[in-house]
């Protein structure tokens, strides 16, 4: 996280932090989309999390299959990375998965990692309710549903066929688009 202080109280500027990364591209290599170009240099517009979260509009084609099932956010540099494996994980109740309403006990008994075709079934009144309070309302629920479509496409899992023949018919025309890229990659998938 980032965040800022401002303050007029007189500071002595600290060193900088200690390179510890050294030799180790850990993260680099990691990064399904490449947009970790080089040590400490990013392509934001090539990140999972931008794609999931802050963009708008259509997820650009050539991106969509490494994005995988993330429907909001990754963090897969941060999971290989050596230097947090020794990081203690905190009891906060802030930082726990939230427990979902019971109204909304259908959908999974906590808001992490719900199966996708719980969330492709969620109606927008739904939505708003059950991610009031979380960041997941960010890309909205349009951004949602893209989302959601991409990662049943990238599945090639049959059974979301139905689910992403009602996105690829649903009102709004970034949903209907990546519903079908979806569906494609359903039709691509080879017989088992």
């Amino acid at each position: 996280f980032l965040g800022v202080i401002l303050s007029s109280l007189e500071l002595t500027a600290d060193l900088p932090a200690p390179d510890r990364c050294g030799s180790c591209t850990r993260c680099i290599d990691a990064c399904p989309t490449d947009a970790l170009i080089a040590p400490y240099q990013l392509d934001s517009n090539r990140c999972i999390s931008y794609h999931t979260i802050e963009l708008k509009g259509a997820i650009p084609e050539e991106d969509r299959p490494a994005i995988g099932r993330h429907v909001f956010g990754c963090d897969i540099c941060q999971d290989v990375c050596p230097w947090n494996r020794g990081a203690v994980a905190t009891g906060l109740p802030e930082f726990q998965p939230r427990l979902v309403p019971e109204t909304e006990s259908a959908i999974s008994p906590t808001a992490f990692n719900p199966p996708l075709e719980i969330l492709a079934g969620l109606r927008e009144e739904q939505f708003q309710r059950f991610f009031q309070t979380s960041p997941l309302r960010r890309p909205k629920y349009r951004g949602f549903l893209r989302n959601v479509a991409v990662a049943m496409g990238n599945s090639r899992q049959e059974k979301f066929r139905p689910l992403l023949e009602t996105l690829a018919s649903h009102s709004d025309p970034l949903v209907r688009e990546h519903a079908l890229w979806a569906l494609c990659q359903l039709d691509r998938t080879p017989p088992r």
